[in-house]
């Protein structure tokens, strides 16, 4: 008798687009509902507190972290060639800082009318990133900071401290693989959380259930209908329009925690779109959202004139610049696996970092 009705499995994968846009109306129907539930004292709060300079000089492991960071960063700057003045290396009490705010504007100001990215600049960064990581963390005491590898992958972490610290793991792009999570469901507490989000409805769905939180959509700069890279498995890829969220939303109204302690980005072409959304003064910045650690894939762009090539440069500049972020590692597999640490943080610091220069203050 039911021989020849259309087994469940069917009608999903038939309807799975339909699914997943209806799952995605749900989802942000119910974001605008909660959404008014955050007032704006709150917001303002949050935002002034990230504003906040930190004070690093609570322990004597975080005032050595903060030196080896700004020695880092001065290093950085060295490598790349910035010259650039900036206001994040003056002083606002000094009598004379309004005066250099206006050097400051008019340098910018040249800086763009001549800075055109030739294609040249851009290849020479791509390659040489990780060797200039590489060296300015060997040349300060960040060659502390020496983070663990996921078995079989090129994906850096450091663990909590204390150990049972409950923590919130996101992962953009899961391209039909959980092992990654599985490897931080072992160690992390028991009570951390896991979200992942992918456009592939019916292969991650039934994988990351299990585990955690799933998003059946991709994440991008905007919400709405946009081309997209779909991994299905490890041999099958496709190029297919899917419903996007933006990031802002993503963020704020979906996952809607304070600290995110790992992000993972390897959503195909959004990375580009996810640096303006975490720098200094971004998005999440804005929203008082702190990430801790940072895994993002860069995929290679192919074109000579791809914009792409100009805003990763002026992002890993602009990144170094903010001293919000150090860059601890990068690998070459023809896209680029790069991960950032947040060093501007005070609450990354104490988890993660801090305990890594409890040797040195001992033999002070």
């Amino acid at each position: 008798m039911w021989s020849n009705s259309p087994t469940i499995s069917v009608f999903l994968r038939r309807y799975r687009t339909s699914i997943s846009l209806c799952s995605l109306v749900i989802v942000l129907f119910l974001v605008n509902i909660s959404i008014h539930s955050k007032n704006q004292g709150d917001l303002l709060t949050a935002q002034n507190k990230n504003n906040a300079e930190p004070d690093f000089s609570i322990t004597e492991e975080l005032r050595m972290l903060r030196l080896a960071f700004l020695k880092w960063r001065t290093c950085m700057r060295e490598v790349l060639d910035d010259h650039q003045l900036s206001l994040d290396d003056m002083d606002p009490e000094d009598p004379q800082f309004s005066y250099l705010k206006w050097l400051v504007s008019q340098a910018e100001k040249k800086h763009k009318e001549v800075d055109e990215d030739t294609g040249e600049n851009f290849d020479h960064l791509w390659h040489k990133l990780g060797s200039y990581a590489d060296k300015c963390r060997s040349k300060t005491d960040l060659w502390h900071m020496e983070p663990e590898t996921v078995t079989g992958t090129a994906l850096k972490f450091f663990m909590p401290s204390p150990s049972d610290t409950s923590a919130t793991f996101v992962r953009v792009g899961i391209g039909a693989n959980v092992s990654i999570e599985r490897y931080f469901k072992k160690r992390l507490s028991p009570d951390s959380e896991f979200y992942g989000a992918d456009p592939v409805f019916m292969e991650n769905s039934q994988i990351y259930s299990p585990i955690g939180i799933f998003f059946p959509f991709a994440v991008g700069n905007e919400t709405g209908l946009k081309q997209a890279t779909l991994k299905y498995s490890t041999e099958r890829v496709s190029s297919k329009f899917v419903n996007h969220i933006g990031i802002d939303i993503f963020f704020k109204n979906l996952i809607r925690k304070d600290i995110i302690d790992y992000l993972i980005f390897e959503g195909d072409g959004g990375e580009y779109d996810m640096m303006a959304h975490l720098a200094k003064d971004g998005t999440l910045d804005k929203a008082g959202i702190t990430v801790c650690q940072i895994n993002i894939e860069y995929h290679l762009p192919k074109e000579m004139k791809d914009p792409r090539k100009e805003i990763f440069r002026k992002h890993i500049i602009q990144f170094v610049r903010d001293r919000k972020y150090t860059l601890l590692s990068v690998t070459n597999m023809g896209n680029l696996r790069v991960f950032w640490v947040n060093t501007s943080s005070l609450e990354c610091a104490r988890r993660y970092l801090e305990r890594l220069f409890s040797n040195d203050v001992d033999l002070v």
